[in-house]
């Protein structure tokens, strides 16, 4: 059975898909990690994604928000 993230998906016409994730990070250490993981996608797969941001939030709270070329 398919998600209904994945029956939109497989409509024919032009998107694009936002995602978006918030992370509770606790520390610098693993604000630092999210960190690192956006600059590998930034650095191995510019094509693939239209925007991509990444705000650090009070309380060690990050939100990372990707808008990738479907």
């Amino acid at each position: 059975m398919k998600s209904m993230l994945e029956e939109l998906k497989d409509v024919k016409i032009k998107k694009h898909t936002i995602t978006s994730i918030e992370y509770d990070c606790k520390s610098d250490e693993k604000e630092d990690e999210v960190f690192d993981k956006v600059h590998d996608i930034v650095t191995n797969h510019l094509d693939d994604f239209a925007k991509i941001t990444y705000d650090l939030e009070a309380d060690h709270k990050v939100k990372v928000e990707i808008t990738e070329n479907n």
